[in-house]
């Protein structure tokens, strides 16, 4: 197998270029305002008068388990326009300090509870979206 020569110059030059990437990488993580972390639900009933029980769900997360910060949940608008989708039954926003926070809540038994007997037998399709705060 051949060697590949790298000049003493080019040797620096790469160094100091992995060090330069290295240093703006943890500088501009160190900056980056560490957001709140917001999960969105949007669920389809097989039964749309089931909508209470989702409700009371999450309303009971946002009760019972500390790392959710905040829980708001309803039900569609009534008028929607073309870019609003109204086909779902409820939506909600939960709230955590960060991505290992919502793993506990995930793990949490109101939580588990909630899934196995609440959304996942009256639930048709559920959809979830993660964002953090910018």
């Amino acid at each position: 197998m051949k060697r590949l020569h790298i000049s003493p110059l080019h040797q620096a030059c790469l160094a100091l270029l992995t060090l330069g990437v290295m240093l703006m990488a943890s500088c501009s993580s160190a900056t980056l305002p560490q957001g709140k972390l917001h999960q969105v639900g949007f669920v389809w009933l097989k039964n749309p008068q089931d909508r209470s029980r989702i409700i009371e769900a999450v309303h009971d997360f946002g009760k019972h388990i500390p790392e959710v910060r905040s829980a708001a949940v309803g039900t569609p608008m009534s008028v929607g326009s073309r870019l609003a989708d109204t086909s779902y039954d409820v939506a909600f926003v939960l709230t955590f300090d960060d991505d290992a926070a919502r793993q506990r809540y995930a793990a949490h038994p109101v939580h588990e509870k909630a899934a196995q007997e609440v959304f996942l037998p009256l639930s048709r399709k559920l959809l979830f979206y993660h964002f953090t705060d910018q």
